[in-house]
């Protein structure tokens, strides 16, 4: 399964699935061929085994039995080499708690939940996400000579997404299933026994983490990791202070929302 196959949001959004499926298709298209096109594509050797019944199944319209058909399926060919299985899309995020009630009693039929989350700094995590919407517009780039210029025009309007409101979406999966929340500089500065803790959370002892290219920060001058370039391809410019500055005055609610449920402010 990769990161971004975005099952659970395509159940929930008739539009979100219309939207996806050329990919699918595509996907689907090329694993009918003797050895995948991409690279990433030797990743999921688990999920697939050369089944193309089983691709089109899996990339058919969305269903919840089909979701955890899939999962349940899977842990039975990883279960000897790997724990768990999970899904990482990051479009969960933006399930609402009314989706997630519904769908809840089924899974937990199912499957022992655990929902681990991660947070970055808002203003960065921000700025990061609409570079890399800036660079996938012809109407952004014509509109903003730089994504610095497109950044502070975006939080001017406060009109924030789902992304950016980290306490709301903690709340939502926390009501439900067993759920953690790690900042994310802490937990690759080695800081606060983030990993401990994560690992206790998770029963599994975690000795190493996979590479961050958010950590430490380094912005346009990030490491080039493999399979990573979602990471360090986004930041096409370094924030200035008075950038950082000026985000986090229109962030301020959320930075807020932070400290009044856990009672730190860790990116300030």
């Amino acid at each position: 399964m990769l990161k971004e196959d975005h099952l659970l949001y395509n159940l929930y959004s008739d539009e979100a699935w219309e939207w996806r499926k050329p990919w699918y298709d595509r996907l689907v298209g090329d694993s009918m061929t003797p050895k995948w096109k991409y690279p990433y594509g030797y990743q999921n050797q688990y999920g697939y085994h050369n089944n193309l019944e089983e691709i089109k199944e899996l990339f058919g319209p969305p269903t919840l039995d089909l979701y955890i058909k899939y999962y349940t399926r899977h842990y039975k060919r990883v279960k000897d080499k790997f724990t768990y299985v999970h899904d990482f899309s990051n479009s969960n995020a933006f399930l609402p708690r009314s989706f997630l009630q519904k769908i809840a009693p089924k899974l937990k039929k199912h499957f022992r939940i655990k929902v681990l989350m991660i947070f970055r700094d808002p203003t960065r995590r921000l700025y990061s996400e609409l570079s890399h919407k800036w660079q996938n517009s012809k109407e952004l780039r014509q509109d903003f000579v730089t994504t610095r210029e497109y950044f502070r025009s975006y939080l001017k309007k406060e009109n924030f997404t789902r992304n950016c409101d980290y306490i709301s979406t903690f709340k939502s999966y926390n009501s439900l299933f067993s759920t953690i929340s790690l900042v994310s500089e802490d937990l690759w500065g080695g800081k606060n026994e983030s990993l401990e803790n994560l690992s206790k959370f998770l029963d599994f002892k975690l000795e190493k983490l996979w590479p961050n290219c958010y950590y430490p920060e380094m912005g346009t001058k990030a490491p080039k990791y493999e399979y990573l370039q979602d990471q360090w391809h986004s930041d096409l410019e370094d924030l200035t202070e008075d950038d950082l500055a000026f985000g986090r005055k229109h962030l301020e609610k959320y930075y807020s929302d932070w400290y009044k449920c856990f009672g730190s402010m860790p990116w300030m």
